[in-house]
Order: C-alpha cells, then sequence, then structure tokens
C-alpha cells in the first residue's frame, strides 16, 4: 500500500489517559466514509486478540471507568471450597452468586452496586488426568465497599469463607495498571473471556483526523521522537507522555501508538487542550 495520508485516531479513556493511534492511510482510506474510516482504526488498534478479545481495548475499558479509588482484587479457593479441576461452570457461578450477594448487601445499605471488570482463571484438567493452575479471579472493583466488606461477602451460601481476597488500591501513576490488566489477560489457555458489569462507559474514539500530521512529521515522530516528552506534550496539551510504541503492520506501514496521562495541575484542562 502507497501511503499517502498519516490517520490521528484518538482514545479518550476518562478524565486521566488518553492514547493515540498515527499510522498510514491510502487515498482511497483517506475519501473512505466516517464509519469505515473508524473501523479502520479499530482494526489497527485491536490487531492482537487474546481469546477473542482486544487485551488493549480491556486495558482502555479499564482506565475509563475506574481510578485509584477503586480495587484489584484476587478472590482465591480453600481447599475446602476449591471446584473439580475443569469445572468451569461451578466457577463461574461461585462469581455469579458474589455478584448477586454483592447487590442485596448493597441495596441494604442503600449504595449503588460497584461495578467491576472480572477475568477467571481456571484450574484446568490435562488429558493425562492430571491438572494445572488452581482456579481464581482477577477483578477491577469501584470502591464502594471496604477491604472488610468484600472479604465477608466471599462466602458460600451457609456463610463459610470460601477462600482468601487480596485487595489493593489501584495505581494509575505509573504502569502498573497496564500491567495489571496485562496480566489479567495474559494470553493462557484456562483463561476465560472476561466478564464485566453493567453500564460501563466505553472510551470516546472522536472523528480520525487525516490532516493534523504530514508524512514528513510521521517521519520525524516515528524515527526520532519515540521519547521525546516535550515534544509529545507540544502536540497534546494538557497531557503529558506516559510511552510511545512504535509497530509495524502486516503491510508494512508504521503504526505509533502514544500513550499519555493527564498533567496533575490542579485546574480544568480547556476542551480543546484534550487530545
Amino acid at each position: 500500500m502507497k501511503a499517502w495520508y498519516i490517520r490521528e485516531q484518538k482514545h479518550i479513556c476518562g478524565p486521566q489517559y488518553a492514547e493515540v493511534d498515527l499510522f498510514e492511510v491510502s487515498a482511497k482510506e483517506h475519501t473512505a466514509s466516517t464509519r469505515r474510516k473508524r473501523e479502520l482504526a479499530t482494526s489497527i488498534a485491536q490487531q492482537r486478540y487474546n481469546e477473542a478479545m482486544s487485551r488493549r481495548y480491556f486495558c482502555q475499558l479499564a482506565y475509563t471507568n475506574f481510578t485509584d479509588r477503586d480495587w484489584a482484587i484476587t478472590f482465591t479457593y480453600n481447599r475446602d471450597h476449591h471446584p473439580a479441576a475443569g469445572d468451569y461452570d461451578r466457577v463461574d457461578r461461585d462469581w455469579t452468586n458474589f455478584c448477586k450477594r454483592m447487590k442485596r448487601y448493597c441495596k441494604k445499605k442503600d449504595i449503588p452496586a460497584p461495578k467491576w471488570m472480572q477475568v477467571t482463571e481456571y484450574c484446568a484438567l490435562n488429558e493425562d488426568g492430571t491438572s494445572t493452575g488452581r482456579h481464581h479471579h482477577h477483578v477491577i472493583l469501584e470502591g464502594s465497599l471496604t477491604r472488610e466488606e468484600i472479604e465477608m461477602l466471599w462466602r458460600d451460601s451457609s456463610g463459610e469463607e470460601i477462600g482468601m481476597v487480596h485487595c489493593d488500591r489501584i495505581n494509575l501513576t505509573s504502569s502498573s495498571f497496564e500491567a495489571l490488566t496485562g496480566y489479567m489477560t495474559k494470553a493462557r489457555t484456562r483463561v476465560r473471556h472476561w466478564r464485566q458489569s453493567r453500564g460501563l462507559k466505553a472510551p470516546v474514539t472522536p472523528r480520525p483526523n487525516d490532516t493534523k500530521w504530514s508524512r514528513k512529521s510521521m517521519d520525524d515522530a516515528f524515527s526520532m521522537r519515540v521519547d521525546d516528552r516535550a515534544f509529545w506534550e507540544k502536540q497534546y496539551p494538557g497531557y503529558t507522555l506516559r510511552e510511545c510504541e512504535q509497530r509495524v503492520t502486516g503491510n508494512n506501514t508504521r503504526h505509533l501508538i502514544v500513550r499519555l496521562y493527564r498533567k496533575e495541575t490542579g485546574m480544568q484542562q480547556n476542551r480543546r487542550n484534550r487530545p
């Protein structure tokens, strides 16, 4: 493909985080409909799939809906409650029952039930009859409940503890949140498709822009500006660079993914300064 235009596609993931895709498009793709342009941006932004889902979108969705006031949790099983290897339905049912129990508890407290994103890692049954791993749930949970309340709710119908609950506050100030979402969606055969509560907000994807970046400026950014924080802060005022990732797509064109954090200025940024 001969590239004539550089497309800028932004992804606004809540008030603190944003991503920008810069990639080469042909003249035909430049004149396509807005819907087709966004489909192309989506296909490029989500090239790498895990269990038929995008790890990158999972991270964007988490950034959009959760903050450092929320919880990163691992729910485990003790010996008495650990489901049999390969009993995936039972493990999924345990999480569903926990969510129902949490909703009833929140209704009694007269507070909204927390929103969540969850991935289960299974204890898989191998062909030779042995098992691999232990069942457990990785969860990002809104922080409206305390650690003690969450631990209290991880029980069976008789009130006995199901297992341990490991809670930590989410850290958005470094790469640890991306490491968390990456770990939750790591490529293993015993990791299921992720689940989420209703009502999560999708990242905002504005109309793509094919005129802001020239081929010359893309050449400069791709080869010389990957780690130039001042350069990217000038391009996207109000934000600071988290990292800039270089890729070469399957059709041998260049692709930059610019990850940005909102600067902590204490002042509300003007709308036109959003990336």
